[in-house]
């Protein structure tokens, strides 16, 4: 099969792939021409692949990774994304709640109780310990995604542990 009939085929969803992974459409743009620059460079090697659309596949998932390294060298992107995805840790909402006048480690105990034995050690690598999520996920031998994903459900259930602590009261 010609290169540009490879091209032609699977531009788009080479392209829908990459916006997916990064959500920004002049990264998935620049990566799209990366990927197809790369097979073309790549010439009868890649022309005679087995199987060309894994390879666009594979290299589009390749370069996706090393956006994600170079962007988390500067640190700015992560950090921008951990304070969207996750928010604050269960001290700084209480502060939020109730004007700063909070005994952190009381109320830090109470909503670890209220925690089970793996979220709350979870919750101590990163918001204790201040381990980053890389560095957890390897720990875990799990992907820094899947550790992400923990942390947005541990983040919900503190949200509900602090609201039932009903500060309001005090």
């Amino acid at each position: 099969m010609p290169f540009e009939e490879i091209c032609r085929e699977n531009y788009a969803r080479i392209y829908n792939y990459i916006l997916a992974k990064t959500g920004k459409k002049e990264v998935a743009e620049d990566i799209t021409q990366d990927v197809f620059l790369i097979a073309f460079q790549k010439g009868d090697k890649f022309l005679c692949h087995e199987k060309p659309t894994a390879f666009l596949y594979t290299t589009a998932k390749n370069l996706v990774l090393e956006y994600y390294k170079k962007s988390r060298a500067n640190e700015v992107k992560l950090m921008e994304f951990e304070s969207v995805a996750f928010g604050k840790d269960a001290y700084e909402e209480l502060c939020f709640m109730k004007s700063g006048s909070i005994n952190e480690s009381d109320y830090r105990k109470q909503v670890l109780q209220k925690l089970k034995p793996k979220e709350r050690d979870l919750y101590r690598k990163y918001y204790i310990d201040k381990k980053p999520m890389g560095v957890i996920a390897g720990e875990l031998h799990m992907s820094e995604p899947a550790i992400r994903m923990k942390y947005m459900r541990i983040r919900e259930k503190v949200r509900k542990i602090v609201a039932d602590l009903k500060l309001d009261d005090f």
